[in-house]
């Protein structure tokens, strides 16, 4: 993988934010259902859309709150998996930032085809990395050349 792909990847993962605030991950939303499109805005100012990403897998995972030991376990997971997850694209959302708040750890696997494909509603943030790249890999999908 290029160098600048990795550090933008890392560097998404580490600092999206916005996606509760814009409402896109709702209670309702379903394995098997289309994803609701997001705006994310990375650290650079750069936007991102569910639709600028269709034919790549994606993984939105989401944290309650930064420097607490949990969400620095699952985020430092992902950062140290960053070169295993090159077939997908790989953003971290913080909840508590701003006025709304999102309490729950939870993460989702979205298709190429920009369905869910898994819901990750309660995880173990020392495992939760290895447990989406398994899943990858139970679903098919291969690493980018």
């Amino acid at each position: 993988m290029q160098g600048s792909q990795w550090h933008r990847w890392l560097a998404a993962a580490l600092a999206l934010l916005g996606l509760a605030a814009v409402g896109a991950v709702r209670a309702e939303v379903a394995v098997g259902q289309p994803a609701p499109d997001f705006r994310l805005q990375d650290q650079n100012g750069k936007w991102h859309t569910l639709a600028d990403h269709r034919g790549q897998w994606i993984v939105l995972y989401f944290y309650p709150k930064d420097q607490t030991p949990g969400c620095t376990k699952e985020a430092c997971a992902f950062r140290d998996n960053i070169f295993a997850f090159e077939v997908t694209n790989l953003y971290g959302v913080m909840g508590g930032f701003g006025p709304i708040k999102l309490a729950k750890r939870q993460s989702f696997l979205i298709a190429p085809d920009g369905r869910i494909a898994r819901h990750y509603a309660s995880v173990e943030p020392e495992k939760h990395s290895a447990e989406v790249l398994a899943d990858l890999k139970a679903l098919g999908a291969k690493k980018s050349s």
